[in-house]
């Protein structure tokens, strides 16, 4: 995994304690990219969500995401589909498209969700790079470039927190 801490701090991968401080589901989500000053602005509601979704992220967002998933600028850059030289020619500050931007406060809320499943950020990542039997052979990980399929995740990680099997 690239060490991208010259960009930025993650404070949710090192000390994943302080996420299971926050009650406010729209808080958890901008914590998993980095915190408000990474966001933007503060986020507590739908509308809030809209608000900076419309406007789009900054590139250096996808530099937290990548740190908390364990994975490579250009794996994310598959999930989101955009082109991996396209994601490194934009500046940290640089916005990302509203699609983009999307997919990727979708994939903060499945990191929210899964830790809180799981119990710990290292826990639920590695099950999200494990290849459990429900995804036929595949990483939940790889589910996550579509709508369907990270709706799909939530499902089983829901299941998992209510402790059925999955």
């Amino acid at each position: 995994m690239k060490n991208f801490s010259s960009h930025t701090e993650v404070n949710l991968s090192k000390e994943p304690e302080v996420f299971y401080l926050i009650d406010n589901p729209f808080d958890r989500i901008v914590s998993v990219l980095g915190g408000t000053s990474q966001v933007g602005q503060v986020v507590n509601s739908d509308i809030d969500l809209i608000t900076v979704t419309r406007k789009g992220l900054p590139k250096s967002v996808v530099y937290s995401l990548c740190e908390v998933l364990g994975i490579s600028m250009e794996k994310l850059s598959d999930l989101l589909h955009i082109s991996h030289r396209t994601l490194q020619r934009k500046a940290d500050d640089d916005l990302l498209s509203v699609s983009s931007t999307e997919q990727v406060f979708e994939i903060a809320d499945v990191v929210s969700k899964g830790i809180e499943a799981f119990d710990t950020l290292e826990t639920f990542r590695s099950w999200l790079h494990s290849t459990p039997y429900i995804f036929n052979g595949q990483k939940p990980l790889d589910f996550l470039d579509t709508r369907f399929g990270i709706q799909y995740v939530k499902n089983i990680i829901g299941r998992i927190a209510h402790g059925i099997p999955s």
